[in-house]
């Protein structure tokens, strides 16, 4: 019997780890998409294939991206004309910070623009967050994602494969 190979238009690569936060967000983009989602751990050979958009996301820890999801960038071969997009869950989101000068979202960035891909768009909210200091006070951003959030990231990946698709 012959092998059926579904390419995906969309491939959204996460690491998840203590509360499904971001996995919460892929499956809500995913949902709008029909993307397929994978764990960046789970390096599957040749899941990126050339014209797919890619998203890449994780929590963030002390202000990055998880180390297997920013691992996982770095494994990728250069790309022509790759796109993708960024995402992430964090107790504080991204505005507070990067209002102060931080930016969540610039070394994943940075590794995809150095591998030849378009960063198209980017995307994220609060998600519960115990990690380091926040669990002695019982985290913070509890309930996050909400609804809300993960209609905002159906709308975000909706619009994003729109945009990629008209150019």
């Amino acid at each position: 019997m012959p092998t059926l190979i579904i390419k995906p238009e969309c491939v959204i690569v996460c690491t998840s780890v203590h509360h499904g936060n971001t996995r919460k967000v892929a499956d809500a983009m995913a949902s709008a998409t029909g993307a397929l989602v994978l764990e960046a751990s789970d390096r599957i050979p040749g899941a990126v294939a050339d014209g797919v958009l890619l998203g890449l996301g994780s929590g963030i820890f002390f202000g990055s991206h998880h180390k297997t999801l920013v691992e996982f960038a770095r494994s990728l071969p250069d790309r022509a004309a790759g796109r993708a997009f960024v995402f992430s869950t964090s107790g504080t989101g991204y505005d507070l910070p990067h209002r102060a000068g931080i930016d969540y979202h610039g070394k994943v960035r940075h590794i995809l623009r150095s591998k030849g891909y378009d960063v198209v768009g980017e995307f994220s909210c609060k998600g519960f967050d115990t990690y380091g200091p926040w669990g002695k006070f019982g985290g913070i951003a509890r309930g996050h994602p909400t609804a809300t959030d993960l209609e905002d990231a159906r709308e975000f990946a909706t619009g994003v494969m729109q945009r990629t698709a008209d150019s």
